[in-house]
């Protein structure tokens, strides 16, 4: 990737993260926007409702009305070709934690270098009520590079959940507090909403289908859609997904107590996007 296309992807990064007191910027805290998990990109990020592993700690915390055991979830991510992502998720059954880090590493400009840095920190619950699960998700932002800020914001969230149907909804950002920057600007988080519908089937024993659809970004200038589809056949997985931008596909292969998850992302302008986790579940 050239300097010019890899500076290109960070401007668009730092529009979903960072505050500008004259822009009017609709999606702070975008770090957020990557999400935790290999498998829900190879879906498009269509993984509100699914939200049926580790994963629905960040993506649905509703969902862990239902989770059984222990899971630790480690993803990374080589963003447009030179952006470095990591998270860590801790889930168990009604709580999730989640760390997420992102790092540019430093860009080289005619004035010198560049260098963008954030980290965020997301604790979630959820109990079921019948077929209903109630959850909630508080996200804490930080901006460490080039400047200093933080703010938290949280989300409410429910899933219904029947044998073969499940709906989620995740309203983001019902309360916060702004984005507090060391200069003295602040910056809201916006709110909007996350509506999602998935279909699950099992014609045969050890064979599955997963049919996810996706509406994000619902009331503000962002909406978009996603979908996606995966089967499992046995303990290997597959998936292919369109994220409102372009395609993704991903595959997985399940071991006793360990799930390996592939993505791929492809973009014509700003190059391919690849998720590699790995998850320990007990």
């Amino acid at each position: 990737m050239t300097r010019q296309r890899r500076a290109i992807g960070i401007t668009l990064l730092l529009v979903g993260v960072i505050a500008f007191v004259t822009a009017g910027v609709e999606n702070v805290g975008g770090i957020f926007s990557i999400g935790t998990s290999a498998r829900a990109l190879g879906l498009g990020g269509a993984f509100c409702a699914l939200a049926d592993d580790e994963a629905a700690a960040f993506h649905n915390p509703a969902g862990l009305s239902w989770y059984k055991g222990i899971g630790l979830s480690s993803l990374f991510v080589q963003q447009f070709g030179g952006i470095a992502y990591g998270t860590v998720t801790v889930a168990l059954p009604y709580v999730g934690f989640s760390v997420a880090l992102l790092d540019s590493g430093p860009i080289s400009t005619g004035d010198g270098s560049f260098r963008y840095a954030s980290q965020g920190v997301s604790a979630s619950f959820g109990v079921p009520v019948g077929p209903v699960g109630i959850g909630g998700r508080w996200r804490f932002f930080r901006v460490s590079s080039p400047m200093s800020g933080q703010g938290w914001v949280l989300d409410p969230a429910l899933i219904v959940v029947t044998e073969t149907v499940r709906i989620g909804l995740l309203f983001e950002g019902l309360t916060s507090s702004p984005m507090a920057y060391e200069s003295g600007a602040e910056e809201a988080f916006g709110q909007s909403l996350r509506l999602g519908a998935a279909l699950k089937l099992e014609p045969t024993r050890g064979v599955s289908w997963n049919a996810s659809f996706e509406a994000s970004g619902l009331f503000t200038a962002l909406a978009q859609l996603a979908a996606g589809l995966e089967a499992w056949i046995g303990a290997v997985g597959a998936r292919v997904g369109f994220d409102g931008q372009g395609p993704t596909f991903g595959l997985s292969i399940r071991f006793d107590t360990l799930e390996i998850d592939w993505a791929y992302a492809s973009r014509n302008d700003l190059g391919d996007s690849h998720r590699v986790a790995l998850s320990l579940r007990f």
